[in-house]
């Protein structure tokens, strides 16, 4: 009786939403953690809906994506390394799983006209689901021979619903006009294709950014494109074609916060000229993984490395250091759009060199 007196306390602990500085055991220290505060506390959310007697949690697995609703801060998705996609409705309080048995999640991104449409990309292939995640239909973006290459990224047109690109580690940029019925191959670049930007102001303005020959900049919705990161360019900050993370800033019409081996590096004009932003740490000495910034103060940003998160709220003048909640690495940094304080953290176990940043 006493077991089952503990065991309900400390699952109206966790549900409750209480949030504490925890260090989690290794091997039990993955999955998903939420900050109330910015950053200052954490606690780990991973407790699965039973549909039995037995308990279930993903505080085991790698993050490999994760994706917050547009419209909706409560509603998050993690995508996993061989569990499928945990989603939830709550902000992390419980979880649901679809998706599992199917491979590697690599992307996942939310219709914001429509928040019960979600797209996943798993090896060549787009999943989606127009009911929350209950059934799942899925279509192939392309059908080369081949288990490295795959598709890294997917992102919604953020005017028009109906548009979805697409780009693979073979280095090709895919668009559909149809929802993801059918695709066609817009560009093609040098493999290793890892990040996909449009930008929410003018989606005729697009980015693609490689894993280290540059990031590429469209204006005219992916006909021409620029390397905005060229060498020549470049020259004060060595290493800055090394992509490790790219975000757009909110307070500019077309403004980047790029993260690269060098560092972090800004520009207000899209990529013309780039200015660094000081970190604690010397040029070059630490991994970023995570990058994220508040979507309504552009001068709070947060990154992450190994050991710690680093939050700025004044553009970058002072860093807050903060000690993980995990031995694992702060790939993912997600901040709820209608709450900033609360954080969402998505980890992972560091994999040396990994083109695709996991």
């Amino acid at each position: 009786m006493k077991n089952k007196i503990g065991i309900a306390i400390i699952l109206m602990f966790f549900l409750s939403g209480c949030v504490v500085n925890i260090k989690t055991s290794r091997g039990f220290d993955g999955g998903l953690y939420v900050s109330a505060d910015r950053g200052d506390n954490w606690v780990q959310r991973t407790l699965v809906y039973r549909t039995d007697d037995i308990s279930r949690s993903f505080n085991q697995v790698d993050v490999t994506a994760l994706t917050i609703d547009p419209v909706d801060g409560q509603a998050i998705y993690v995508g996993t390394e061989q569990n499928g996609i945990y989603y939830s409705y709550n902000a992390g309080a419980g979880w649901q799983n679809t998706l599992v048995g199917e491979g590697r999640i690599n992307a996942i991104t939310v219709d914001a006209k429509n928040h019960c449409v979600v797209y996943a990309a798993i090896g060549s292939r787009v999943y989606k689901t127009n009911d929350c995640s209950r059934r799942w239909g899925k279509t192939l973006i392309e059908t080369r021979i081949d288990p490295v290459n795959k598709i890294t990224d997917l992102v919604i047109d953020p005017q028009n619903s109906s548009i979805i690109y697409g780009i693979t580690s073979g280095g090709t940029l895919f668009k559909s006009l149809d929802a993801g019925i059918s695709w066609q191959a817009v560009k093609f670049f040098a493999p290793n294709l890892v990040k996909l930007l449009i930008n929410p102001k003018n989606s005729r303005t697009m980015y693609v950014a490689t894993a280290d020959q540059g990031v590429f900049k469209s204006q005219d919705g992916g006909l021409n494109w620029q390397d905005i990161i060229p060498g020549s360019k470049m020259k004060p900050w060595s290493h800055s074609t090394i992509y490790r993370s790219l975000i757009f800033d909110p307070a500019q019409d077309d403004g980047l916060i790029y993260a690269s081996q060098y560092g972090l590096l800004k520009s207000a004009n899209g990529g013309e000229s780039w200015e660094a932003i000081k970190l604690l740490t010397p040029p070059g000495t630490a991994i970023i993984y995570g990058l994220a910034v508040n979507p309504k103060n552009s001068k709070e940003i947060y990154y992450g490395i190994g050991t710690a998160l680093y939050r700025t709220q004044d553009g970058g003048l002072n860093w807050i250091p903060r000690t993980l909640p995990t031995s694992r690495a702060a790939f993912f940094i997600g901040i709820n759009p209608e709450n900033p304080a609360q954080i969402y953290l998505g980890v992972h176990k560091v994999v040396v060199n990994s083109i695709y940043n996991l």
